[in-house]
């Protein structure tokens, strides 16, 4: 930006403990930056992986394509077909359309941040603990829920694979 612009904006540093929304601990999702704040260009998402867990179901959306930078630790990646491993300092791309999961092969804590382009993805991260809180059990009820309001669909035969052939779940990392 030029020192003639007459647009102005804040600086903001988010501390490593900080989280513009609150850390969502049911889902290990910490907002760093919302769409809103970005004009809609994209969103910024991390999360903390437990040992042997996924981050969500293997799903694909219709409106987003996802970056995935690993900051610590190594994660797995079904992506279409093929399953791909990243150490810290790698990026898996996964562009919309595409069916795609992550997960933490280790024994160790990994911890991940997500670009999401275009943003507005983020407000599942807010609403997922609700929608799973009413559906109880009921998985189709939230992923049904998921994809009227956001685009995105789950295969949730294929998560049980990925679950049983790579020995993951959905446990929850802590801070």
């Amino acid at each position: 930006m030029s020192p003639n612009s007459t647009n102005h904006t804040t600086t903001t540093v988010l501390g490593p403990d900080e989280d513009l929304a609150g850390t969502l601990a049911a889902t290990g999702v910490r907002m760093m930056v919302r769409s809103k704040q970005t004009e809609g260009g994209f969103s910024l998402v991390q999360h903390r992986i437990a040992a042997h867990s996924m981050t969500s179901p293997v799903h694909r959306h219709s409106r987003e394509d996802e970056y995935t930078v690993v900051q610590s630790g190594r994660v797995a990646a079904m992506v279409g077909d093929e399953i791909v491993y990243a150490e810290a300092g790698a990026m898996i791309f996964k562009p919309r359309g595409q069916w795609h999961a992550v997960w933490n092969p280790d024994d160790v804590p990994a911890r991940i941040l997500e670009i999401i382009t275009p943003g507005g993805m983020e407000g599942l991260f807010e609403l997922m603990p609700k929608l799973l809180a009413e559906a109880g059990s009921a998985a189709e009820t939230v992923a049904a829920r998921v994809e009227a309001d956001f685009g995105i669909e789950f295969d949730l035969v294929a998560t049980a694979e990925i679950a049983q052939t790579h020995g993951v779940g959905f446990g929850i990392e802590s801070h």
